[in-house]
């Protein structure tokens, strides 16, 4: 029993998918593509297992574990300029092959994998790979922009959860400091059991969608803990949230772990 394999399809087919795995392994890395790069990197990567497979009834299993390592380092090496993430990405582009593959292997089912059904099917598996990288990023993002706070007002100490948000820009028009939001039940809570005297401030606020004016108040002060350390903030002013947040308490403002 033996199979024909035509290297002009084998190269191509290669050529295609090599494309797609360096080009996602540079979308999980957040890594600049220079389409020249991954070109080049994706032909020698689709060259080398022609020569492969030209070559395989002189090779051994070993044989073809070394040179699919030779052809990874070879492909990560053309494609991505810098020796710093190497290892990095050279794993990151085996994960992608083997979720790729698994992917393809599950869409086989359907359809048989050739022709332009190959390209559609493929396409289909990056696009799932490149959401769920996106989702995952965002997600990775949100965690290391979350911290514990502690609210000071009174005789009250409020331990809260908050998102540090670079999209905050607000600002107390008199005195220029800048205004982090607070959900309105939790400010309620904090303002109640401090047993100081309510004495609010008025700011107005626009957003893409609304517009108004947001009740605030100055805190005695609030730590802020991004890490090991905690950090200070005398006097700042906390605005009621607009609407209910679904997961943080508090939205910081995006100068005051800079401040």
């Amino acid at each position: 029993m033996y199979y024909e394999v035509y290297v002009d399809v084998l190269f191509v087919k290669n050529l295609w998918m090599n494309g797609m795995l360096l080009l996602l392994t540079a979308w999980a890395d957040q890594e600049k593509v220079k389409i020249c790069r991954i070109a080049a990197a994706a032909v020698t990567g689709s060259l080398g297992v022609c020569l492969m497979y030209l070559a395989s009834a002189g090779l051994s299993a070993v044989h073809y574990v070394c040179g699919s390592l030779f052809l990874a380092a070879g492909m990560t090496k053309i494609a991505y300029s810098g020796r710093k993430h190497f290892a990095g990405r050279m794993f990151c582009l085996y994960m992608e092959s083997f979720l790729m593959n698994g992917i393809l292997r599950y869409l086989e089912q359907f359809h048989p994998m050739s022709g332009i059904w190959f390209a559609v099917f493929s396409s289909i598996s990056a696009a799932v790979l490149m959401a769920a990288e996106y989702i995952w990023r965002n997600r990775k993002r949100d965690r290391m922009r979350t911290l514990s706070v502690v609210l000071h007002h009174g005789a009250c100490r409020m331990l809260v959860e908050a998102l540090y948000d670079t999209g905050n820009g607000l600002y107390d028009p008199v005195s220029q400091k800048a205004v982090s939001i607070l959900d309105g039940k939790v400010l309620e809570e904090l303002l109640l059991e401090s047993g100081k005297e309510r004495l609010p401030r008025f700011i107005p606020y626009d957003t893409i969608s609304e517009h108004g004016i947001l009740e605030s108040y100055v805190l005695d002060g609030m730590e802020l803990k991004p890490g090991e350390e905690s950090l200070w903030i005398p006097r700042p002013i906390i605005a009621r949230m607009p609407n209910k947040s679904r997961q943080y308490q508090l939205i910081l403002h995006r100068d005051l772990l800079s401040s």
